[in-house]
């Protein structure tokens, strides 16, 4: 008996049982309802689609043959064992002999070390002597390093700290460029230090959860630092495009020599 042949016995059991509730579905819920026992019923291995039909008798005592676990006397041949499925796959032999094709050293071993080496520190979700220290040390670092260029950020513009995309008016008094300090490296260091920030508590909290979250964090600001730079060139113009070629990184510096 296939899983199709109970999950199909299973509904029409259900359904001479619970008639009168059938007939007080919904018809969207009826009609979902049947839509289901005859996909069911075409799936099943012992009916051709020729009679799928929900008035073929002898369909219908064979499946409640089924639903009482009775035998139907039908061979079936399709069902899926632990045999068929070891057979399907090549023999050991086989794998035996391509293991030992090629030469040593020669057959990038490097490549298949390294796969399952990291395969192996996924699975067990930590890396020997390595991953303590890297959640000891290398979470704070970014942690604190993400909170040092938030401040930094919010020193150096001043007058200018707005949550908005769009710059504050240089026509207001307070709107001004700012090229200088921290803006010299990269041309948004706070939403860096808010992805240092977050990357470092992930590490900290061992949260994959809040990494996965980071990774979609860093394309909102991504898109919301376009439309802020876009704003800026309407405003500053040409002296903003000039800030643009002298400063690439957009959130890390294009040539690290410069910041060290």
């Amino acid at each position: 008996m296939t899983i199709f042949d109970r999950l199909l016995a299973i509904i029409l059991s259900y359904s001479s049982s619970k008639k009168n509730l059938f007939h007080v579905m919904p018809r969207t819920i009826r009609l979902l309802y049947c839509i289901c026992g005859v996909a069911l019923i075409a799936s099943s291995s012992g009916f051709a689609p020729s009679t799928c039909t929900l008035t073929n008798r002898s369909g219908l005592k064979r499946l409640h043959k089924v639903s009482l676990g009775e035998s139907t006397g039908e061979s079936n041949d399709t069902g899926i064992t632990v045999e068929r499925i070891l057979e399907s796959l090549p023999s050991t032999d086989t794998i035996a002999a391509n293991l030992s094709e090629g030469k040593l050293g020669e057959r990038g071993e490097q490549y298949v070390i390294a796969q399952f080496g990291l395969l192996l520190f996924i699975t067990i979700g930590n890396v020997p002597f390595i991953g303590d220290a890297f959640s000891t040390l290398l979470g704070p670092t970014l942690l604190l390093t993400g909170l040092f260029a938030v401040y930094k950020s919010a020193a150096d513009l001043q007058d200018n700290l707005s949550p908005w995309p769009v710059p504050t008016s240089p026509t207001s008094g307070r709107g001004s460029l700012i090229n200088s300090g921290i803006y010299s490296y990269v041309r948004h260091p706070m939403y860096t230090g808010v992805l240092l920030g977050m990357v470092g508590l992930s590490i900290v909290t061992d949260s994959v959860v809040r990494l996965l979250l980071t990774c979609a964090l860093y394309y909102v600001l991504d898109v919301k630092s376009e439309y802020e730079e876009t704003k800026l060139v309407e405003i500053y113009g040409e002296e903003y495009e000039s800030y643009k070629q002298e400063v690439e990184g957009k959130f890390f510096p294009a040539d690290w020599k410069n910041v060290f």
